[in-house]
Order: C-alpha cells, then sequence, then structure tokens
C-alpha cells in the first residue's frame, strides 16, 4: 500500500496549525504564596468589583486589562477575567489594580 502524500502534507499542516494555536496562548504570571503577607485575604461577597488590572506575561509585555477582583488584602489581589478557553485568575499587587468607574 502506498501513503497520499497530498493527505500526508495537509495533515502535516493540520498539525502545525494546532501547535501554533497552542504555543500562542500567553501565560500570565502569578504571585507566589509568599507575596501575600499575613494579612488573610478578603472575599469578594456577592458581585465581584470590576477593576483594570495590568497583567504580565511570560512572553508579551504588561497590558492592561478589564477585570474582576475575587479577593485581596493589604499587598495582593486576586483577579478574575474572561479569555478565549474560559475564566483566568492570577495574582497581582495592589498597586496594579485600579477601580473602574461606572
Amino acid at each position: 500500500m502506498t501513503k497520499n502524500r497530498r493527505d500526508e502534507a495537509h495533515f502535516d499542516a493540520l498539525n502545525d496549525q494546532r501547535i501554533l494555536q497552542a504555543t500562542a496562548q500567553l501565560a500570565p504570571c502569578t504571585l507566589p504564596l509568599q507575596a501575600y503577607g499575613p494579612e488573610p485575604i478578603t472575599w469578594a461577597k456577592g458581585r465581584p468589583p470590576e477593576v483594570w488590572v495590568w497583567i504580565t506575561w511570560g512572553d508579551a509585555p504588561a497590558s492592561k486589562i478589564p477585570a474582576v477582583a475575587a479577593g485581596w488584602n493589604d499587598r495582593v489581589v486576586i483577579v478574575e477575567w474572561e479569555a478565549q478557553g474560559g475564566r483566568r485568575s492570577v495574582v497581582v499587587w495592589r498597586n496594579a489594580v485600579t477601580v473602574r468607574s461606572n
């Protein structure tokens, strides 16, 4: 039995496209547990506050995006936002977050 080179090239191209899509997904940088400090996290009750947050990415420049503050203390804020593929969440320094005005 022989190989169909046209089909082989087609499926190779599809595989290459899937690899590019997977690697294009940027990973946000989150702070380690040691950065939280001694104060406990206060979790948002009801509807979390809408905020602007500066997110740092492993392979891209920082960007300011709309998000919600799920929890915070005197040092850090846990933010969440909707992104391609589902809800994302990271921990950032408190000064990287500002409340969005309505």
